[in-house]
């Protein structure tokens, strides 16, 4: 079930990695890009059309890896996206899944916690953070539970989202075991 719940929190995380505001914000911007390399891959500032191609690839890189199952290669992907795009929810899932990868769940736990923070009504967000927590024996892992619990009563199999929620409920962190 575990590798269930880290396959499904990665298609989760990875289906929507394109659909950032922040990212869509970036690119409405003017073009006027500083690029500088750094530490193995770049320092991005966040104007310019270069920087947003430099990004797109860094992003794409970590995603990629994401789903090659290379943790470590995607953790530095997306841990140097994330300095650029702090603000950016996709960014910190993704990463939060990256660390699970690992299994290294305090930093997923950081991750996925600010995802949350970031937008508080990410699905694979609340679920990653769920899994975090559970692994870590966080009492607060409940409080991922029933927040998951009252979201899927509340889409009724209806929203857009019915179907992880739905996964979630059957087979994610949660789910009533089979023994």
């Amino acid at each position: 079930m575990r590798h269930f719940l880290r396959a499904a929190l990665l298609a989760a995380a990875v289906s929507v990695a394109g659909s950032s505001a922040a990212f869509a914000q970036a690119a409405a911007r003017p073009p006027s890009a500083d690029l500088t390399p750094g530490n193995g891959g770049y320092l991005f500032a966040f104007d310019g059309r270069d920087a947003r191609i430099a990004q797109d690839e860094e992003r794409q890189k970590g995603v990629s890896a994401l789903k090659a199952k290379r943790y470590r290669q995607s953790v530095v992907a997306l841990g140097r996206l994330a300095d650029v795009a702090p603000d950016d929810p996709v960014v910190w899932r993704l990463l939060g899944a990256a660390y699970a990868g690992q299994e290294r769940w305090d930093h997923s736990r950081k991750a996925y916690k600010r995802a949350v923070a970031l937008d508080p009504n990410d699905i694979a967000g609340h679920a990653g953070l769920g899994l975090a927590l559970l692994n870590l024996k966080d009492p607060k892992a409940q409080a991922e539970n029933d927040w998951l619990k009252a979201r899927t009563l509340a889409c009724n199999n209806t929203c857009p989202e019915a179907g992880i929620l739905q996964a979630l409920a059957t087979r994610g962190p949660f789910a009533p075991s089979d023994g």
